[in-house]
């Protein structure tokens, strides 16, 4: 898998309600290309895994592109010279610019990860399933994973093994209340870093660091 990540070292700091506004910004840029903003249409959302994702990575802004991804971000946004985050307009940055090939395989071995940002492995007919104790989240982080994988092209011929120990998060988005997760697991799944599984993965929830081989 080809991969590439833009940091934007700006002066300032972020926080992770501002990179659904990075996306805003630069999917009204490049409106007529929807991997860039995964929206169909006005009314019609893409739910198949974005190949670019938008980040929070030690408090700046990053984008995270793969495959087809990957290229587009080559092709329009190293050049990039602002910023337009919630009206306010940031420029003189410098861009780091990281482009690498990494695997996205079920293996023999099991690599250990965590979570960089909360996991929002929940919709309204699992939260309640979890709050009854009847849902396994390591059941659907190798449903997350599988996801990924379909959306990506790529055959699983393997068992997908994951073991997590994952800790709850309350998150408050546009007024309404989240449950989320953060922690660490175990998988023979190799993913690339930064990767992101679950919902609103678009905008950075869900992103995975490390990957060590421990068996």
């Amino acid at each position: 898998m080809k991969l590439i990540l833009i940091k934007f070292d700006t002066k300032e700091d972020f926080k992770s309600k501002e990179v659904e506004k990075l996306r805003g910004y630069i999917g009204n840029l490049y409106k007529d290309e929807i991997k860039f903003h995964n929206h169909k249409n006005t009314y019609e959302f893409n739910y198949q895994m974005p190949k670019i994702q938008y980040k929070l990575i030690n408090n700046k802004l990053c984008i995270l592109g793969m495959d087809e991804g990957e290229q587009l971000i080559k092709q329009n946004l190293l050049d990039l010279k602002e910023l337009n985050i919630s009206g306010k307009i940031i420029s003189g940055f410098k861009t780091s610019v990281e482009i690498y090939e990494d695997e996205f395989e079920v293996k023999d071995e099991l690599f250990s990860y965590k979570f960089e940002t909360p996991w929002l492995a929940l919709n309204n007919e699992n939260y309640k399933k979890y709050k009854n104790g009847d849902f396994s989240l390591d059941k659907q982080l190798q449903n997350n994973l599988l996801s990924n994988f379909k959306d990506c092209g790529i055959r699983v011929d393997k068992k997908i093994m994951v073991k997590g120990n994952f800790r709850p998060i309350k998150l408050v988005m546009k007024d309404t209340v989240l449950i989320g997760f953060n922690g660490e697991f175990i998988s023979n799944v190799y993913i690339p870093s930064y990767m992101g599984v679950g919902k609103r993965k678009s905008i950075g929830y869900g992103t995975i660091v490390s990957n060590v081989r421990v068996v």
